[in-house]
C-alpha cells in the first residue's frame, strides 16, 4: 500500500487572489489515522479534495507542487483507478447521494466495479451493518434525516473497500452515539485492515482519542504536526486559531499536581487519575444547589397532543411541548428521532396527523408559510438551501429589504452584520465559494436581519469551528436577553446545549422522553444512552467520579474546577 506525499503544494481558486493552500509539505504513511483540524476557511476541505484527487482534475484552479500516491502523481492517475483506491465522504451527504433508496446507493460503487452479485451483496450488507443502517436498506433516501444520509454516504464509500478514506466532517450531522460508532468503525478498519484514514473534523473532543496524528491548519498552512498527546503543549496556539481544545486536556492542565506533564485524552483516563484524590472528595462534598427554575413566560410555540405519520411510519407520538417567550430550549435526540419534523410543524411546512400546533396562541396554518415567517425564522440544517444571491452583500441586502419591524430599532447595518458573522473581508465573494462554516454563518446572519420573534435553529453549529460557533451563540444569547427572542435549537452539539440552553427536550423514536434543565437531564446518563445521546465530557467525568450517584452535574470545565477546588481550604 503506497504512502501519500504532499510536496510543496499550493492552490488557489480561479476567483481568489490569495492561495487557499500554501506550500504544504508532509507525508502520510499507510495505515495512519490522521486528524486535520483548523478553523473554518483555513483550507481543510480544499486539502481533503486535493488528497482525494478532485483537485485539480475536476475542480479548476492554480496548483503548484504535487500530491504523490506512492511514486505516481495523483493528478496523472486515471480517475477510475483513483476512485477504487481513494474514497471520499463529503461534508454534505446530499452532494454525493445519487440513488433513490439506501440499498441502491451502497451497491452503486461495487456494481460499477463489475463485481459478482454475491460479492456486491456481501459488501452492501457489511457496510450497512458497520454504519448501523441495516434496518434502513429499503428506505427512500429522501425520507432519511441528515445524519442518516451521512451514514449512507459513509457506507457507500466503505463498500468500495478503498485503501485510503478521506472524510470531510463525516460526523457533523450525527448524534453523539452515532459519532462514536462511526469513529469506532473507522478505527477498526484502520487497525484490522490497514485502511489509511484522513479525517477533517471540528469535533476535537470526540475524535482525538481515536487518531494517531494531528495536523493543525491555519491560513492554508500546517501549523502543527504531532501525535495527539503531544499536540496540546501550547494551548494558546489552539485558542488563537479558534479551534477546540478537548475538555479533558484543559482539566489536566489545571491540575498539574495530579497529571504532571501527561496529556489525558479521554474521560476514563482523567477519572482514573482523580479517584482517591482530595479533588474527588471535594466533589462529593459539593452541595451547591444547582437546580434552577424552568423558564416562565407567555407561550409562543406550542404542540398539544401532536402526532405525525408518513403512511405506516409513525414519526411523532403524542407530543406536548410549550415554549415560553424568551426561552432558549434545546431539542436533542438520535438521528431520525423526529426533531426536524417536530420543528417543521410550527412553520407550517407540513400538517400534523393529529393534535394542535400553535404560534402566539393562534393555530399554525399548514402550507401558509408566509403567515409564520413574520414571527418565526428557520435556519435550515443545510445553509446552501437558503442562499441564492450573487454575493455575500446581496444576501444581506435581500434580508434587510424584507425586515418586518421587531428588532428594527437595533439598527444593524450590512457592515455590522458582516462583522458579527466574521465575513467583512468576503463582502463581494460568491456565497458558494465560501467554506461550509462560512456559508452557515452567512445564512444565520441574513436570518437575523429579518427580525423574527423566534428562531428555529436546526444544527446552528454544524461545520463551524469552536470560535465561530461560540461567537454566534453568544451573539444570539445577547439578542435573547435584550429583546426577549425565543430559540428552539435542534442540535447534536452537547457543549452548546450545556453552555446556552435553559431547558433540554429529549426525543426518542418520536416521543418526548425527558424534559428539564441541562444539568439535571445530563445526569441521567443511562436514559440518554438509550436515546442515542452522550452528555458532554465534563458531565460524564462528574458522573464517573460520583459513580453515577448524582442528580445534577457540572456543565463546563470552569464549573467542574470550581466544584472540586471549593473545599480545598477546609
Amino acid at each position: 500500500m503506497p504512502d501519500i506525499h504532499v510536496d510543496r503544494l499550493s492552490f488557489s481558486y480561479p476567483d481568489c487572489d490569495e492561495p487557499v493552500l500554501r506550500s504544504l509539505d508532509f507525508k502520510i504513511v499507510p495505515g495512519e489515522f490522521v486528524l486535520v483540524a483548523g478553523a473554518s476557511g483555513c483550507g481543510k476541505s480544499t486539502l481533503a479534495l486535493t488528497l482525494a484527487g478532485f483537485i485539480p482534475t475536476r475542480i479548476p484552479g492554480y496548483l503548484e507542487g504535487a500530491v504523490y500516491f506512492g511514486s505516481r502523481k495523483l493528478s496523472e492517475m486515471p480517475l477510475h483507478e483513483i476512485s477504487q483506491r481513494i474514497g471520499m465522504v463529503f461534508q454534505n451527504p446530499d452532494n454525493q447521494l445519487i440513488e433513490l433508496d439506501v440499498e441502491s446507493e451502497v451497491a452503486f460503487g461495487p456494481e460499477n466495479l463489475c463485481l459478482a452479485r454475491e460479492e456486491i451483496e456481501r459488501r452492501v450488507a457489511w457496510a450497512l451493518r458497520q454504519t448501523g443502517m441495516e434496518n434502513f436498506r429499503q428506505r427512500s433516501i429522501f425520507s432519511l434525516s441528515g445524519g442518516q444520509k451521512q451514514r449512507v454516504a459513509i457506507a457507500a464509500m466503505l463498500a468500495m473497500r478503498p485503501e485510503v478514506l478521506v472524510l470531510d466532517e463525516p460526523t457533523s450531522d450525527l448524534d453523539p452515539v452515532g459519532t462514536r460508532e462511526v469513529l469506532q468503525v473507522l478505527q477498526e478498519l484502520n487497525h484490522r485492515e490497514g485502511l489509511t484514514v484522513i479525517l477533517v473534523e471540528h469535533k476535537i473532543d470526540e475524535v482525538i482519542p481515536w487518531v494517531d496524528r494531528v495536523l493543525l491548519m491555519g491560513q492554508g498552512q500546517i501549523i502543527l504536526d504531532r501525535p495527539p498527546r503531544g499536540a496540546f503543549a501550547n494551548l494558546g496556539l489552539w485558542d488563537s486559531l479558534g479551534v477546540t481544545v478537548p475538555d479533558m486536556v484543559r482539566v489536566a492542565r489545571a491540575l498539574p499536581e495530579v497529571f504532571g506533564d501527561s496529556t489525558p485524552l479521554s474521560v476514563e483516563e482523567v477519572s482514573r487519575a482523580l479517584l482517591g484524590t482530595r479533588y474527588r472528595d471535594a466533589l462529593i462534598r459539593h452541595d451547591k444547589d444547582r437546580y434552577g427554575r424552568e423558564y416562565e413566560g407567555d407561550s409562543i410555540l406550542n404542540w398539544e397532543g401532536v402526532h405525525l405519520a408518513f403512511g405506516e411510519v409513525r414519526v411523532l407520538r403524542d407530543i406536548n411541548i410549550d415554549i415560553a417567550a424568551g426561552e432558549w430550549a434545546a431539542l436533542i435526540g438520535a438521528n431520525g428521532s423526529g426533531k426536524t419534523s417536530l420543528a417543521s410543524l410550527v412553520m407550517g411546512f407540513q400538517e400534523p396527523s393529529g393534535g394542535r400546533v400553535s404560534c402566539l396562541g393562534h393555530p399554525v396554518c399548514p402550507g401558509d408559510i408566509s403567515k409564520q415567517a413574520g414571527t418565526i425564522g428557520y435556519l435550515f440544517q443545510s445553509a446552501d438551501n437558503m442562499l441564492f444571491g450573487s454575493s455575500v452583500e446581496k444576501e444581506f441586502e435581500f434580508g434587510l429589504r424584507h425586515r418586518r419591524g421587531g428588532l428594527r430599532e437595533c439598527g444593524h447595518t450590512i457592515e455590522e452584520l458582516l462583522e458579527i458573522v466574521d465575513l467583512a473581508d468576503r463582502r463581494q465573494a460568491n456565497p458558494f465559494q465560501l467554506s461550509h462554516g462560512q456559508r452557515k454563518r452567512l445564512a444565520l446572519g441574513v436570518l437575523l436581519a429579518v427580525s423574527p420573534r423566534a428562531l428555529i435553529l436546526d444544527e446552528p453549529t454544524t461545520g463551524q469551528d469552536e470560535g465561530h460557533a461560540r461567537q454566534f451563540l453568544s451573539f444570539l444569547e445577547g439578542l435573547r436577553r435584550e429583546f426577549g427572542l425565543t430559540y428552539l435549537m435542534i442540535t447534536h452539539d452537547m457543549r452548546a446545549v450545556a453552555a446556552y440552553a435553559g431547558r433540554v427536550l429529549v426525543l426518542d423514536e418520536g416521543e418526548l422522553r425527558l424534559s428539564g434543565r441541562p444539568e439535571v437531564v445530563f445526569a441521567r446518563q443511562e436514559e440518554l444512552a438509550r436515546c442515542g445521546i452522550m452528555p458532554p465530557a465534563v458531565a460524564r467525568l462528574h458522573l464517573a467520579l460520583m459513580d453515577g450517584g448524582t442528580k445534577s452535574v457540572c456543565l463546563s470545565v470552569e464549573e467542574f474546577l470550581s466544584a472540586i477546588k471549593a473545599k480545598e481550604a477546609v
